[in-house]
């Protein structure tokens, strides 16, 4: 027998039916724009509409438990979010540099760490905007930027140091092209990146007909072909000199494209989500499809220097780049990629590193078979080459992460790049070594 008041049902499966709908097309918005208490609304509103809807619309008993069900589990996603700490135990005086040594081997360890730098990461995205040329996707927003403890610049031209003019004057002019490697990693309060410290440098250990100076162009997160595309309207404009170009681990994709058993593009990443537990859930699920695919991953080692790798994208870039440089008359220098692992490494540094890297053994020949082709293409040009391997290809004791160097490391790094334009300098700067530079009376 039906209840006395059936004739409500339609209303209520209505009152029902709407805060479902409104619901699910507030959570999808907010999924959308990544806005998590949005998004929690929209759970909460879809659970009250399924609890609705199972009490006035359904009468078969697994179709009124499914609804409750799908409402708990809406409720209990909200509820983790808002009380669950995400924090993975890492501490929050976690060290600004967690290498191998100092997290005792423990990838754990490590893998918390980078949890925590991550976090810190997020929060110079506002030191970011959307390239107003729409040539790139994003550039350096001007202003003061933080990174842990380290505090930055970047000026009014979208390059990270102090104010300078577009006209150069009297300076010798050096333009250092790169990724976050360039920009430099900087955790610590006295902490700088490496062409900063290359000007220095030049400055204490020569006296200069002109001036050097060093601008700082690299972008976190960028690749060789975005320094390309802006070439034309940031750095030719400066009328360089001399332009160093330090490229390596965000290109190594092109590289590994011509690698079957690597062809599996980057590691995953997540992008910003509403939700902690979904994020860490398609997190763990892009990372397990990934390594599903990337099968071969222990298989690739040196026998796999046997690609062709100058008919690679990579190797197009740089041509181009020898190319745009040599037509306007600026010389080029090309260095090699230095990492913190390389095929001869320990079997157990790499396991310390591989959970947060899972694509890491396939970057390594990347890393082997882009300083091959950076040779190359130096031999083939009139481009400088610069070896940057020398106590920093392997040391994991100068480096952060497999790509990214300590102070010790930026420091060596400069030192390399000084002494790879050491004649250069003289001949077209007029550089003379201050040991042997007239004394001033």
């Amino acid at each position: 027998m039906r209840s006395g008041h059936a004739g409500l049902g339609p209303v209520r499966r209505w009152w029902a039916v709407l805060p479902l709908l409104l619901g699910a097309a507030l959570a999808v918005s907010a999924w959308i724009t990544a806005s998590g208490p949005a998004f929690h609304a929209g759970l909460v509103l879809g659970a009250a509409g399924l609890v609705g809807l199972s009490a006035s619309r359904f009468e078969r008993p697994v179709a009124i438990t499914l609804c409750n069900t799908l409402a708990v589990i809406l409720v209990g996603i909200v509820l983790i979010d808002r009380f669950w700490s995400w924090d993975d135990g890492a501490e929050s005086d976690t060290p600004p540099t967690y290498s191998f040594d100092e997290a005792g081997g423990n990838p754990k360890a490590f893998l918390y760490w980078h949890r925590n730098n991550l976090k810190e990461q997020k929060r110079t995205r506002r030191n970011t905007m959307k390239d107003p040329r729409r040539v790139n996707p994003y550039v350096l927003r001007p202003g003061k930027g933080k990174f842990h403890d380290s505090t930055w610049w970047v000026n009014s031209l979208g390059f990270r140091g102090p104010e300078i003019s577009v006209e150069k004057g009297n300076h010798y002019r050096i333009v250092a092209l790169g990724e976050s490697t360039t920009f430099g990693a900087t955790h610590r309060a006295d902490e700088r990146p490496w062409p900063e410290i290359l000007e220095d440098r030049i400055a204490r250990d020569f006296a200069c007909e002109r001036p050097v100076q060093v601008i700082n162009a690299g972008i976190p997160g960028w690749t060789l072909a975005n320094n390309l595309a802006r070439l034309s309207s940031d750095v030719f404009p400066l009328q360089p000199d001399l332009i160093l170009s330090y490229h390596g681990y965000n290109g190594f994709p092109y590289i590994l494209s011509q690698i079957p058993s690597a062809r599996v593009g980057m590691a995953p990443e997540v992008p910003p989500r509403p939700s902690p537990l979904l994020a860490r859930a398609e997190s763990v699920l892009r990372v397990w499809l990934f390594r599903r695919r990337y099968h071969a991953a222990r298989a690739i080692d040196a026998r796999r220097l046997d690609v062709d790798v100058h008919m690679s994208r990579y190797a197009e870039f740089y041509r181009e780049l020898v190319s745009v440089t040599q037509r306007r008359g600026i010389h080029l220098a090309l260095a090699t990629f230095s990492m913190a692992v390389t095929p001869e490494s320990p079997e157990e540094l790499i396991l310390f590193y591989e959970p947060v890297f899972p694509d890491l053994r396939a970057r390594i020949l990347a890393n082997r078979l882009h300083t091959r082709l950076v040779r190359h293409i130096a031999e083939q040009s009139d481009a400088i080459f610069i070896d940057t391997s020398d106590g920093l290809d392997g040391a994991y004791q100068h480096h952060i992460d497999p790509a990214h160097f300590t102070q010790v490391g930026r420091e060596r790094l400069a030192a390399h790049f000084l002494s790879a334009l050491r004649d250069l300098l003289v001949t077209e700067a007029g550089c003379v070594p201050r040991s042997i530079a007239p004394q001033d009376s």
